[in-house]
């Protein structure tokens, strides 16, 4: 018996000399694992991705145009996994680039603009949105019931909401969505928000900007619960740099507020500082401890010089004395490890208990039934002795 062998991935061509006038034609005949090649040009149509295909255009986004031809539809709508977009320039669509319950799915340096929605995952898991211009739509990304998603490298600015139930703007939206990581976007000059979540929870984000949007730099929301912010910048903010209500247990430390009219509108509750000693550097010497945030605003002073300001600044019970680069490359400081218990005499009827270690030892040195033995033989042998002296 002959076992047939998978076909190698081919390339398919769209445009000028190319086997397929239009991007749809091309992803309908294409097997999956083939690459669709797209050279220069404006293509107006609605793709339906739903198979395992890299789509990507030869040229870049300055030359290759996917404009809707019915507005009210995404420009691409991805459904499945492992399918790669790469290098368009996307608009006119109701949706940019739907990512409809999909996994291990990329778009990557793409122009999404013009769109109600720039880039919409919903049901999406372990997708990534990397190295977009995303500006200038309704929303940059808005993510709906979407977990362990990566967002990075992209900007997300000038988002002027879509009318309707897309009327507010943000650079990024998350409703009930879990565990994404957000970093080095730019989340800038929108009309509402830079960062909206609600009931979103245990999300990540670093290294950003949220800079001189009209409302918030962030806003959470209705339990958008167990989210940490490091190492972002957020600056002239309209009204708050971060607005928490109903939110319980978010982390803010390392992150710069500057020129902000007010940093911090939030309730009891959340951390605006490290819960853990994290070490450091500042101003050569290597130092541990709890960290909080810089304000430009700020001006307690540092006794001991440890880059720690003495005195609180409102709920931040350790707001840094500089910007946050002043601090050189920050490690969480090691939790101790338990010594091994593996070579313990305990009976096995202790072990693989959660006593606390001092309850441990206590047990390890009670004598085994051995040693109760030869103590009281010993003791007999003593008094015998004395006995025997006395009869003498």
């Amino acid at each position: 018996m002959v076992i047939p062998q998978a076909a190698a991935a081919a390339q398919i061509r769209v445009g000028a000399g190319g086997e397929y006038r239009t991007i749809s034609d091309a992803v309908k005949s294409a097997q999956p694992g083939d690459t669709v090649l797209v050279g220069p040009g404006t293509y107006v149509e609605n793709i339906v991705v739903d198979k395992p295909l890299t789509v990507v255009s030869t040229n870049g986004p300055s030359v290759t145009v996917v404009k809707a031809a019915i507005t009210s539809k995404d420009v691409f709508l991805l459904s499945g996994s492992d399918i790669a977009i790469q290098g368009f320039t996307i608009t006119a669509g109701g949706k940019g680039v739907t990512f409809a319950h999909t996994s291990d799915c990329g778009l990557t340096r793409c122009v999404v603009n013009g769109n109600v929605f720039g880039v919409y995952l919903s049901g999406a898991t372990g997708d990534l949105v990397s190295n977009n211009n995303l500006n200038g739509n309704g929303f940059g990304i808005y993510l709906d019931g979407s977990s362990g998603n990566k967002l990075s490298n992209n900007s997300a600015s000038n988002e002027k909401g879509g009318g309707g139930n897309a009327s507010l703007s943000d650079g990024i939206y998350m409703f009930n969505s879990n565990a994404n990581n957000v970093t080095r976007c730019d989340l800038s000059n929108n009309q509402n928000f830079g960062v909206s979540l609600f009931n979103s929870k245990n999300n990540a984000f670093s290294n950003n900007t949220l800079s001189s949007n009209a409302q918030f730099g962030v806003r959470l929301r209705d339990g958008a619960d167990n989210n940490q912010f490091s190492f972002n910048t957020f600056k002239a903010n309209a009204e708050n740099g971060v607005l928490i209500g109903d939110s319980q247990a978010n982390t803010f430390y390392f992150n710069n507020f500057l020129a902000e009219k007010s940093d911090f509108y939030t309730q009891e509750g959340n951390n605006i500082n490290s819960t853990k000693e994290l070490t450091y550097t500042y101003s050569g010497n290597v130092f541990t401890g709890f960290v909080g945030n810089y304000y430009s605003n700020y001006v307690g002073p540092d006794g001991d010089r440890n880059g720690i300001g003495d005195t609180a600044f409102s709920l931040d019970k350790y707001p840094l004395i500089k910007p946050i680069e002043n601090y050189g490359t920050v490690q969480p400081t090691p939790t101790p490890t338990a010594p091994s218990t593996a070579a313990s005499t305990t009976s096995t009827a202790y072990q693989n208990t959660t006593a606390p270690a001092v309850a441990q030892r206590a047990l390890a040195a009670v004598p085994g039934f051995e040693t109760v033995t030869a103590i009281f033989g010993l003791l007999f042998a003593t008094v015998i002795a004395v006995v025997l002296k006395r009869m003498r």
